[in-house]
């Protein structure tokens, strides 16, 4: 049975990077009009993700060509002053691990009013050029778990998400509004059968995990792609995957997705379940906004503006009812 599958640009395995996107896709960045960005590769094992998102010295990756984005944004920007964090986390078996701080594990995610859904306890580094990212992650990547398999030397079992924060606010006016803009770059572990990989103990237990939480994501994308009021409950919540990217998945973000297959003809049905999933997401249209903190001094005036003028109204209220009560005899 044939089907046709549309998408914004098709690469062939040659391709790098920086050509990925293509002229008319521009990469997602935090300094443009939208204020929360996230790019991750999806696809199955042995497929070319980290690859994608990592590359080499002579191939620069999604995570390196974002970064230099950012910077140069950043030196662009001459009207406001900027504050760069950095995190980096894993998801290993379903238990989320903090990489720069190998001893921080098993981390909770938590709901905030303001920050949203976010990983508590979480390290955070102040980075101030492209430089000071890199070596962030080069810390990172050597505590991340990998290990081999039939099909991958090196392959990754888990799951991370590089998270760069920026806060801008006008040069030396510190009673204007904070802007919060965030970069989730999110390279995913590949889908992978056991008779293919030979995983046996611990690898076939990561690799059991990895497809549970691939499948949640389909699952969400699925739901997020249906129209109307047909979606019923998106399970966020059936993986750490999910909950964590959920803002990035269904609401306040700008999200890329890069779909890797592998042309042979042994993984059919896996690049055509690669196609599917790019085919929903592709349908999904989020809502991003922009994110503004108000200093608290800032606050505090608004406040009282507000004060003053409820105590306007207030008076003027008072002043019609006394006009209308009938005088006692």
């Amino acid at each position: 049975m044939r089907s046709l599958v549309l998408f914004n640009r098709v690469s062939l395995p040659a391709a790098r990077a920086s050509t990925v996107c293509g002229p008319s896709l521009a990469l997602p960045s935090p300094l443009t009009r939208t204020r929360t960005a996230t790019i991750f590769a999806y696809g199955q094992t042995s497929s070319g993700k980290t690859f994608t998102m990592s590359g080499d010295r002579n191939a620069p990756g999604m995570i390196s060509l974002a970064i230099s984005d950012i910077f140069e944004r950043i030196e662009k920007t001459v009207e406001l002053e900027f504050t760069v964090k950095v995190s980096y986390l894993e998801i290993y078996n379903e238990v989320v691990n903090d990489l720069l701080n190998p001893e921080n594990t098993n981390l909770k995610i938590h709901e905030h009013l303001t920050r949203g859904v976010h990983v508590g306890g979480l390290t955070e580094t102040h980075a101030t050029s492209p430089v000071d990212i890199e070596s962030i992650v080069s810390r990172g990547e050597a505590n991340r778990h990998s290990g081999g398999t039939n099909m991958n030397e090196h392959s990754s079992r888990s799951h991370t998400i590089l998270r760069i924060l920026i806060q801008s606010q006008r040069k030396g006016d510190k009673r204007s509004g904070i802007r919060v803009s965030c970069l989730n770059l999110v390279d995913l572990a590949g889908s992978e059968r056991a008779a293919h990989t030979g995983a046996e103990g611990k690898r076939l237990k990561e690799g059991g995990s990895i497809n549970k939480s691939l499948l949640a994501l389909a699952t969400v994308i699925g739901k997020l792609s249906e129209k109307g009021n047909d979606r019923g409950h998106i399970p966020f919540r059936n993986s750490k995957i999910t909950r964590i990217l959920q803002p990035s998945l269904g609401g306040n973000a700008r999200t890329l997705i890069i779909c890797t297959v592998t042309p042979s003809s042994g993984f059919v049905d896996e690049t055509i379940s690669t196609l599917q999933f790019a085919s929903r997401a592709k349908s999904i249209r989020n809502k991003p906004v922009v994110n503004e903190i108000v200093p608290n001094d800032t606050l505090i005036k608004q406040y009282r503006e507000e004060i003053n003028l409820l105590r306007t109204q207030l008076n003027q209220v008072y002043r019609i009812q006394f006009r209308k009560q009938p005088l006692n005899e």
